[in-house]
């Protein structure tokens, strides 16, 4: 059976009740038989309560108030009852008297489930154009776009016309298209010609800045001057085609707004003919003068395109001459480019030439060891360099241990919050609702909850707050808190080992090493089974529908469709069968699977091709042209290192094949 209720308030992620409660150590009310004693009810009187609530809201979803109300009356001291009203009180809105809804928003006031009534109570005003009660229950601490639309919209209609047009103007002058919910309000302005010229210019200049090109040639509409056609259309023309700078005269004033296009064009310009960019830079740097931050877009898209072009002598020359323009990390990109040519002298100059605390750091210190070790392998300073970058917690540590013969070090210091601490904020009524919103696998109040209830700690809060999370089985938000606190070296809270049997099952069955499994979810997630990615990935192990599709239907795994990916053991399921594919198209290659599983094995492919088995392993890892991946990779291959530690495994980050075959 599952458990997901509340479905009358909001669609909510469904989970098999053992997810986060799957052992009696991560449930603190949960106990054997052996330690049950007659004394303690406490557990008992939880668990009976647990069945009471669902038992309501189950009344609730049948219609049957009598059975309600009579449950929800033993619940009082249950630490969701203000979820029951919740869920009584949003289930029959039409039905609601002001004065109920004012009586839940005095009582629970700042707590989530307050405000959650009340976006809802302001829904129903809104929908029903009760303008006069909108304005009533809106608080000016609500910040989306579409609230702001509709707060304009009711002051409007209840008299504050002049204050709601200003703000509107406020809201309708952005560089980008603003949701539908506002489109009454604009319409508003629009049909009133309360949108000026100047207003519109505005808008166009940012739209076109923001390459939003469909919404510059909309505004286009509000012109009706000759002189502001005029303006847009050369603006629009020389944004949109920079062959078009050759128009732009030069010893006559420019707006900024205008300097802002003509940068934009520059670095546009550059892709298809850098030199010729750099011309146009040339002649218009000379006469205008940009802010500091459109010298370092146009400088660094230049030294870029001209070495992609060819041109390494120009580009590496400009750098040089603009050093004091840019930032260290243009040299680190051109240190990359050094490393996937294999020139390892070029790759010690240029470490040379970043900034010295940049030469400090651990990356650079291992590749400035690394690259002397590839050019002379007897020198005998090496062995002694790569010792002194061993002993901690890092992937370039890692190696550098590696090659020390040191090993790794792991660096682990518990935090020790008093338990008077953890108990004490344990107890606080917003952590028991967590708890209880978590065993009812309500995970979108228990985060609302958490971040409420945290709002404002300190480094040592943050640090009780994770062993309490740790304690009732929310290994994500303890990783989270320890990152808040900057705690980095207790790795039992920070790696936790959640999952552990299925995780171990999958790496049986799929020959994937497990402690690479822990890697991976702990990388792509932080151990979160409800997350969903910008792009679209889902749960512990972030895989694309899509991809979990196909997955699930070459390996004759079930699979329902996108919700089935919040389910952790079906994720990990098809999240290790798509590792082993990667590692099967790979040659066993776990840099090459795991940098497929982030950026997709077409792009790894064409990474390989380009390289052409030339550089060592860490050097390919070292030259991924994606920040993102490149990051990844190491994460992970550092991450397994640290899991293969918690689980007493003793294996190296990579095989001797994985370290001494090129790629």
């Amino acid at each position: 059976m599952e458990r997901c209720f509340l479905p009358l308030l909001f669609a909510c992620v469904v989970f098999p009740p053992t997810l986060v409660w799957a052992t009696p150590e991560s449930d603190p009310l949960a106990e054997s038989p052996a330690e049950a004693g007659p004394a303690d009810s406490s557990i008992s009187v939880m668990a009976e309560q647990r069945e009471l609530y669902q038992q309501a809201i189950s009344a609730l979803k049948k219609g049957e108030r009598r059975t309600y109300r009579n449950l929800a009356q033993q619940l009082e001291n249950y630490p969701l009852h203000p979820y029951l009203e919740y869920a009584d009180l949003t289930g029959r809105l039409w039905a609601s008297r002001h004065k109920e809804v004012d009586a839940f928003l005095k009582k629970h006031q700042g707590t989530p489930v307050a405000r959650q009534l009340r976006h809802r109570w302001l829904e129903y005003l809104r929908k029903r154009n009760h303008w006069r009660d909108f304005l009533r229950y809106h608080e000016a601490e609500s910040g989306t776009v579409e609230q702001r639309c509709y707060y304009q919209m009711a002051r409007h209609h209840n008299g504050q016309r002049e204050e709601a047009i200003a703000e509107a103007l406020k809201l309708w002058d952005v560089g980008k298209s603003q949701p539908a919910a506002c489109d009454r309000l604009f319409g508003i302005l629009i049909n009133g010609n309360l949108i000026t010229e100047e207003t519109a210019w505005s808008r166009f200049t940012k739209a076109m800045l923001n390459r939003q090109y469909r919404l510059a040639r909309y505004l286009k509409r509000f012109f009706t001057s000759q002189e502001y056609k005029r303006m847009a259309n050369d603006f629009y023309n020389i944004g949109r085609n920079p062959r078009q700078l050759d128009r732009i005269k030069i010893n006559v004033e420019l707006s900024p707004e205008l300097l802002g296009i003509i940068e934009h064009s520059i670095v546009h310009r550059a892709r298809g003919s850098a030199l010729s960019a750099l011309g146009h830079w040339n002649r218009f740097s000379q006469m205008y003068q940009f802010s500091p931050a459109a010298e370092k877009k146009v400088i660094t898209a230049l030294v870029k395109r001209l070495f992609q072009q060819q041109e390494h002598a120009v580009a590496d020359n400009y750098l040089k001459d603009n050093r004091q323009k840019v930032d260290a990390s243009l040299f680190e990109w051109r240190i990359r480019q050094a490393i996937a040519e294999g020139a390892w002298q070029e790759t010690l100059d240029w470490i040379a030439e970043l900034p010295a605390e940049y030469q400090l750091e651990k990356r650079w210190r291992y590749w400035h060891t690394r690259a002397r070790e590839l050019i002379n392998p007897d020198d005998t300073s090496i062995q002694a360099s790569y010792a002194e970058l061993a002993g901690e917690r890092n992937f370039y540590s890692f190696l550098a241990g590696e090659k020390a013969g040191t090993g790794y070090s792991m660096g682990h210091t518990p935090s020790a919050p008093l338990p008077e601490e953890i108990e004490h904020l344990a107890n606080q009524p917003a952590f028991l609702r967590i708890r209880e919103l978590l065993y009812h696998n309500e995970l979108l109040f228990a985060r609302r909850e958490w971040s409420q209830a945290t709002r404002g700690f300190d480094e040592n809060q943050w640090v009780t707050a994770a062993h309490v999370a740790q304690q009732i089985g929310w290994p994500h938000r303890a990783i989270t808190s320890m990152i808040e606190a900057s705690y980095w070296d207790d790795i039992d809270i920070r790696f936790p080992l959640a999952y552990q049997d299925i995780f171990t099952s999958r790496a049986k069955a799929t020959a994937v090493p497990v402690a690479w499994l822990f890697a991976l979810a702990r990388q792509e997630s932080s151990m979160a089974p409800d997350v969903s990615s910008p792009a679209g990935a889902r749960g512990l192990m972030q895989l694309l529908p899509a991809t979990a599709k196909a997955t699930a239907r070459k390996h004759g795994v079930p699979f329902n469709g996108t919700p089935d990916l919040y389910q952790p053991e079906l994720n990990i399921k098809l999240g290790s069968h798509y590792f082993r594919d990667m590692l099967d198209r790979f040659d066993n290659n776990r840099i090459l699977a795991a940098a497929a599983y982030n950026a997709g094995p077409t792009r790894v492919s064409r990474w390989r091709k380009q390289t052409d088995g030339s550089l060592p392993f860490d050097a390919w890892i070292e030259q991924i042209p994606f920040k993102e991946t490149r990051g990844y990779v190491q994460s992970v291959m550092a991450f397994s290192a640290i899991y293969s530690h918690r689980l007493g495994i003793a294996e190296t980050m990579l095989n001797d094949a994985e370290k001494n075959n090129l790629l």
